[in-house]
């Protein structure tokens, strides 16, 4: 029988009222198969394991494993979607900016937001259609900055993770920086350039970081950026 509560709290079921139903109910189990993943049942046959108990023991296992990956689909999923409103917000104040330094400045401020980022660093390897301190990211077609990136630019390739010593020298003009970094090629007809995202993290830009939406933000500045390059002599 079941124990009354005097608090009038739901009555607990004890072990000879569970033994009853299921002598009554032998298929239980059978119909509610889920019922057994939560149960610990020991099956004590000395040294040897039953074929069983090792069945039902993978299956938990892989239960556990499942429910953590989707769960960390989900969690992935929820980010994504912050990820692309973050992106699609900076893209439009992008897109609003006027004048070089307004798209640059802007730009900074917002990956240094949403990815995390210490440092920015655009170089466009080409001249500004009208050279001013707005423009100093434009270092020039012939300048030498551009050789450590050169193959990276040619394919087109994201890189992360950790530079080269001519590759620091480059970006930071001799300025130490240790940590990871992101290397954004631009190119598009008439000109290239490069962009760099860079942490003091040494693991915060693995090669394992997806950088799909980065490279939609990549191909919106050499859009923007297109339009302030002075065409070639």
């Amino acid at each position: 029988m079941s124990a009354s509560d005097p608090a009038g709290r739901a009555p607990q079921t004890e072990a000879p009222d569970v033994l009853a139903f299921l002598q009554r109910h032998p298929a239980f189990f059978i119909d509610h198969p889920e019922a057994l993943s939560g149960l610990d049942l020991p099956h004590d046959t000395g040294v040897a394991v039953s074929l069983v108990a090792r069945q039902v023991q993978r299956l938990r296992d892989e239960n556990r494993a499942l429910k953590r990956q989707a769960e960390s689909f989900v969690e992935s999923a929820r980010g994504n979607d912050q990820l692309i409103s973050k992106i699609h917000a900076l893209t439009l104040a992008l897109m609003s900016a006027k004048g070089p330094r307004a798209i640059i400045d802007l730009l900074a401020r917002g990956i240094a937001e949403d990815f995390g980022a210490d440092r920015v660093t655009l170089l466009v390897f080409a001249e500004a259609r009208r050279p001013s301190k707005a423009t100093s990211e434009f270092v020039g077609r012939d300048s030498p900055r551009r050789l450590p990136f050169e193959s990276l630019i040619h394919g087109l390739r994201t890189h992360c993770g950790g530079l080269d010593i001519l590759q620091m020298a480059a970006l930071f003009e001799g300025q130490a920086f240790t940590g990871s970094h992101v290397l954004l090629p631009l190119r598009t007809t008439g000109w290239d350039g490069l962009l760099a995202i860079s942490s003091h993290d040494p693991a915060r830009f693995d090669a394992q970081l997806a950088t799909d939406f980065l490279a939609f933000l990549r191909d919106v500045l050499t859009l923007l950026l297109s339009s302030w390059v002075a065409p070639r002599s």
